[in-house]
Order: structure tokens, then C-alpha cells, then sequence
């Protein structure tokens, strides 16, 4: 690393420890027979103990610095294809075809881009079978927070409807090169093959989820008045059994999908008397992000 100088503005912070990343390998289960995606390998350590495990890795870097270190790190693995650029720029079905269906994504993400990767991987409809990845500690709690408590919010409930999350390991600040501000933690997002349940109209929950967690200290009648008349709302929730003075961080996964799903039986999906904006089918579903991720 002698004469390699970390870029603040990539969110550089590289954790060098083979030990360690040996063990966050063997967590997420990977096998000769799959393949990895890696966002961001840096100096390669990681790569290296993924090349060992795993019958295809596809690692996509965008500094050209580090780029001779990383190869020189990585030599000799017949298993590796490295692509140069911003993954955010890439065709991903295209770098990602070798790998076939049920691919893994395993990275120390930068942490200035945690939002927008989980948009693209999320979003993107390719088969991932897992995504796990090096976030701040305070995301990670966001991920797999619940109703109620502090951390829970609109990231966790976008985690929660695509993935189960685990803690595999806490990841002080001095284990990375240089040292972050913040202690990190290494999370496994097990895909699921369908939402927790089934949703009549995707585009309305989301635009449910976003206004709930936008005036998270109002009621549900009153933060969803954007979204839907107070007398279907109160219809709805009373129809479910809630309290029409709940909050939205109050909600689990399932009961936003079901306070959803109600609003369309009470009159049609999409209705001038339920909903205050109509939908059009096949538009992607506009789920938002949590700004506290970035």
C-alpha cells in the first residue's frame, strides 16, 4: 500500500484483515458452485478469500489507483473478472450474466453510496440469491429494525419486504485503513423469493411507506392525508383491527401491505374516492429512500 493514498470522496476505507474476512466469507454460505459480485475490492484483500470459495467472482472497481495493486493482489485467480468503472454506470445484467441465477453480492460498500447500491440491487430484478455487505453500524440497525424501537424506519421496511436480515459481526473502527468515524457491521440480506405478503398495488404502499415515515410523529390518518381520504383510512384501519391513532413506525412489514391492500378492497386500487392519485400500471414501484443510510 506504500504510496497509495485513500480517496476521501470514494468513501475509501479498506479492511485488510484476512482472518477476519476469511470468517465474513464462511458466514454467508458461499460454495464453489456460485458466484459473487463484489462492489468496490480495493486492494483485493477480500477478493482474494472470495476467489478461493466461490467458482466465479465479478469485482467492479472505479478508482484506476488502486488498480495495480489490485491486480498484483488478485494474480493467478483464473476465477476473477475485473471490471473498471462506477457500478452505478454498469450494465448490470450484462457483468452479471456469467455469474447465473442465484448469485451472491459480497462487498465492503462505500459508505457515501449505501443508498444508492441498495436502490440498484434492490430494484434491479436480477436474480441475487444474498447480498452481504460492510455498512455503518447505524444502517445496520436500520436494516433489521423493529416496529417500534428507535432505528425502525422507511429503510428497514424496504430491507424487510425484499430480505431477512442478519448480524453476522461488529466491525470496530480500527480494523479499517484509515480508521472511519463510526464502528461498521457486516450484514446478510437473505433475498426473498416473494414479498412477506401478497400486494395488490406496489406503486400505493410505497407512496403509503414514504408518507407514514416522512411525518413519522403524526398519526396514520394524518400523515397519510397525501395519500388517501381519512374515512377510507379509518374504514381500513379499523377493518384490520388498528388503532386509528397509530404512528407509522408503530407498523410491521405485513400490516403496511395489509392497510394497503384494504384501502383497494374498500372501493378499487387506484379510485378517485380512495386514493388521491391514480396509478398507471407497469410504472416502477417509486419506494423512496432513507436519506439517514447515505
Amino acid at each position: 500500500m506504500s504510496g497509495l493514498r485513500h480517496k476521501h470522496d470514494l468513501g475509501q476505507h479498506f479492511l485488510r484483515d484476512e482472518a477476519f474476512l476469511r470468517s465474513l466469507v464462511a458466514a454467508t454460505g458461499v460454495a464453489p458452485a456460485d458466484g459473487v459480485l463484489e462492489i468496490g475490492p480495493g486492494l483485493g484483500d477480500l477478493t482474494r478469500c472470495l476467489c478461493r470459495v466461490a467458482g466465479k467472482v465479478v469485482a467492479v472497481e472505479v478508482d484506476q489507483a488502486v488498480l495495480p495493486a489490485l491486480r498484483e493482489a488478485t494474480k493467478g485467480f483464473e476465477n476473477l473478472t475485473l471490471v473498471v468503472g462506477d457500478i452505478r454506470r454498469q450494465d448490470l445484467r450484462a457483468i452479471t450474466r456469467p455469474l447465473g441465477d442465484g448469485f451472491y453480492v459480497i462487498a465492503n460498500i462505500p459508505y457515501n453510496i449505501t443508498t444508492p447500491i441498495f436502490d440498484l440491487l434492490w430494484q434491479s430484478g436480477l436474480p441475487i440469491r444474498q447480498i452481504s455487505v460492510m455498512v455503518q453500524r447505524e444502517v445496520a440497525q436500520k436494516l433489521m429494525a423493529a416496529p417500534g424501537s428507535p432505528a425502525y424506519g422507511l429503510l428497514s421496511v424496504r430491507c424487510q419486504y425484499r430480505c431477512l436480515p442478519t448480524l453476522v459481526a461488529d466491525a470496530p473502527a480500527a480494523l479499517f485503513t484509515p480508521p472511519p468515524k463510526v464502528d461498521s457491521a457486516f450484514v446478510r440480506l437473505d433475498m426473498r423469493a416473494q414479498p412477506p405478503a401478497p400486494v395488490r398495488d406496489e406503486a400505493l404502499l410505497w407512496r403509503m411507506v414514504r408518507a407514514g415515515f416522512n411525518q413519522r410523529r403524526k398519526t396514520l390518518v394524518n400523515a397519510l392525508g397525501g395519500v388517501a381520504e381519512a374515512k377510507a383510512l379509518t374504514a381500513a384501519l379499523e377493518g384490520l383491527g388498528l388503532d386509528a391513532r397509530l404512528r407509522g413506525e408503530a407498523l410491521g412489514v405485513e400490516e403496511w401491505i395489509a392497510l394497503s391492500n384494504a384501502l383497494c378492497d374498500l372501493s378499487g386500487c387506484g379510485t378517485p374516492a380512495t386514493c388521491k392519485r391514480q396509478t398507471t400500471p407497469g410504472t416502477p414501484a417509486p419506494e423512496g429512500n432513507d436519506t439517514a443510510a447515505r
